[in-house]
């Protein structure tokens, strides 16, 4: 009969806890194979796959710099915008009132806009009255880094283009130049250009034959760059003239403008604009040799003149006249200062003309008794923002100076 000592136990014991233990360990190792992949472990392994494979499946977004005028600052703008979001797209704007080419190119000195700016991205949804420097293509397409730069002008060059300061071959050369820019700063990269140009205006205002002319430079100049839409064959500006400005259209008309190039700005984009191609940044797309003409400097007629804050010192006066001269009981006579300063707003000349007031109520003012070399400084504006002091009468004898345009100090 076996006798169970202490010794007896405590040997016992502890082999049955060595047996349980490697019997334990020899469970946990061997797994069937219908229960392998069933681990925690083993399912982050898959979630981690099936996360890196969704990345890789789901591709990222076209994204599209849109860039516009007035034009697009109302309705137009809006369904345009609204339209590529609901698309898929991912959308940056900005939109300039009375921007032209010369605005959004870097090789020109910043400019303002007074008749308002928007900024719609992913994340910000702003409109302004006033911005001091309109953003330059060059940095909006190195930021937002879009695969399609949409660029709506045109209007604002027909000024440009019927100018009567030079000859018209040279009006062509202008416009031709700035929108040729314009497309090869777009496509920088191997991005695409989609230009959307004017729609029809009232022919009183601009007339047909330069409506057209705008068109051909357009379609000629830009289409080895990218897509060229013409407005003009799904516009009509039906409403009444000068009673409207000729230019820009209803909401019910810009809507239905904007649902036309929606549609295909969208064929454009689904058939084979989506992404990028490596192309030369030099070389235009569709073209191997386009000859590129020597920039010629901007028509100041293309400048939107605004509110600027300078320092001045006076250089020329104009002779005061006699107050019996004075058909009215005021006048205005024109001094050009000499530019120290342009501490607000945009200036490029280093002459500016300032029309004061000579006579009020037919006494002598004190600035007709300024002397040459006087220093001011003035906030000022385009003397045409002041309808009826243009109407009295001004007393000038400088030099012809058709470029620059003629300042008053703000009327606080």
């Amino acid at each position: 009969m076996l006798k169970l000592t202490g010794p007896f136990i405590f040997r016992f014991l502890i082999r049955a806890w060595l047996f349980m233990a490697v019997f334990g360990l020899s469970l946990f190792f061997v797994v069937p194979k219908e229960a392998e992949g069933k681990g925690i472990l083993s399912k982050l392994k898959k979630s981690f796959k099936a996360r890196i494979k969704k990345e890789k499946t789901t591709p990222k977004p076209t994204s599209i710099l849109y860039l516009g005028d007035s034009m697009s600052m109302g309705a137009f703008g809006r369904v345009f915008d609204m339209r590529l979001r609901e698309a898929g797209f991912e959308v940056y704007t900005y939109v300039a009132g009375g921007a032209t080419p010369y605005y959004w190119l870097s090789r020109y000195e910043p400019i303002a806009s007074n008749i308002g700016f928007w900024e719609k991205t992913p994340t910000i949804d702003r409109r302004l009255k006033v911005v001091k420097e309109v953003p330059k293509v060059e940095s909006l397409v190195e930021n937002c880094n879009p695969d399609i730069v949409v660029i709506q002008t045109g209007i604002n060059l027909y000024s440009s283009l019927n100018s009567k300061r030079r000859e018209k071959s040279d009006n062509v050369a202008l416009v031709e130049g700035l929108c040729r820019d314009m497309a090869k700063a777009a496509v920088r990269g191997g991005r695409r250009c989609y230009w959307i140009a004017p729609p029809s205006s009232h022919p009183e205002r601009f007339s047909f034959d330069l409506q057209e002319e705008m068109s051909s430079i357009m379609d000629d100049v830009v289409s080895p760059f990218g897509r060229v839409f013409d407005s003009r064959e799904v516009t009509k500006f039906i409403d009444p003239y000068p009673e409207t400005d000729g230019i820009h259209y209803g909401p019910t008309e810009a809507k239905a403008w904007a649902q036309h190039v929606v549609s295909d700005f969208l064929t454009y984009a689904g058939n084979d604009a989506v992404g990028r191609r490596a192309l030369d940044p030099d070389e235009p797309f569709g073209a191997k040799h386009v000859e590129v003409k020597k920039a010629i400097p901007v028509d100041p007629s293309t400048i939107v003149w605004s509110e600027i804050d300078v320092k001045l010192r006076l250089k020329i006066k104009t002779e005061i006249p006699r107050v019996k001269a004075v058909t009215y009981r005021s006048c205005l006579v024109l001094y050009e200062y000499e530019v120290q300063e342009v501490m607000e707003g945009y200036y490029p000349y280093e002459t500016l003309r300032v029309a004061h007031y000579g006579v009020f109520n037919r006494k002598y003012t004190a600035k007709s008794r300024y002397r040459l070399g006087s220093e001011k400084a003035w906030k000022m504006v385009p003397l045409q923002n002041y309808p009826t002091l243009r109407r009295l009468q001004m007393f000038d004898d400088l030099e012809p100076d058709f470029d620059k345009p003629i300042y008053i100090i703000r009327q606080e």
